[in-house]
């Protein structure tokens, strides 16, 4: 069992939602489902113009990524399925589309 260091508040548990967990934990999941959200929806770009590098690293990195997700512990409370996961991928993907249409108009 780890051992949490008292001294950092971002390990300590709080009940947010019914959902027992620390803020370092909350953090790292959304951004996680963040990114996921981001590179899921710059492939979509990338692959509309042709960009095959760009095609190519963003479906190695999302694919990464999936690999840490399918094998992550499942989602058992309101906190993570109705918020976590929904609002931040939906957040990211935007983010993604923005930031692709951006960098595939530079090039």
């Amino acid at each position: 069992m780890k051992q949490k260091n008292k001294d950092n508040p971002l390990n300590n548990e709080v009940d947010i939602f019914g959902a027992i967990t620390t803020p370092f934990e909350l953090i790292k999941e959304t951004l996680i489902n963040f990114c996921w959200g981001f590179m899921g929806n710059s492939i979509v770009i990338f692959m509309s113009k042709e960009i095959d590098a760009l095609v190519f690293l963003n479906f190695l990195m999302y694919y990464m990524l999936i690999s840490y997700i399918v094998n992550r512990e499942k989602y058992k409370t309101r906190l993570g399925k109705f918020i976590i996961l929904p609002g931040s991928a939906t957040l990211g993907a935007f983010c993604g589309y923005k930031t692709a249409q951006f960098l595939s108009s530079m090039m």
